[in-house]
């Protein structure tokens, strides 16, 4: 996985491309802790450029979710690739984050 994020007002963007696998664990974690450090209220993860993602990527986007709700801000899951978007869709990720075309 590759990242760049920016920040703009109250909200941290994250823009992430190739897979998103378990050996990016660190590197996620690393940059919820960012999220956090930057008193962001809104944190929008681009997805883009991501090609796949394995089931501890959709772990990791519950481990936002949940560390979101526990310091203040809220995720985004923005313009997903057609099959990123159907494993988000299978896994009911629309019913648990905002998740934008």
């Amino acid at each position: 996985m590759r990242i760049k994020t920016s920040t703009t007002g109250n909200t941290f963007e994250a823009r992430l491309s190739d897979r998103l696998t378990f050996a990016d664990h660190q590197a996620f974690r690393e940059m919820i802790q960012q999220v956090t450090t930057t008193g962001a209220k809104e944190f929008v993860l681009e997805l883009s450029e991501l090609v796949s993602i394995d089931s501890a990527g959709l772990g990791m986007f519950v481990i936002a979710m949940e560390s979101g709700s526990k310091n203040g801000w809220s995720l985004t899951l923005k313009a997903p690739r057609p099959s990123v978007k159907q494993l988000l869709l299978l896994a009911k990720f629309d019913k648990l984050v905002t998740l934008v075309d």
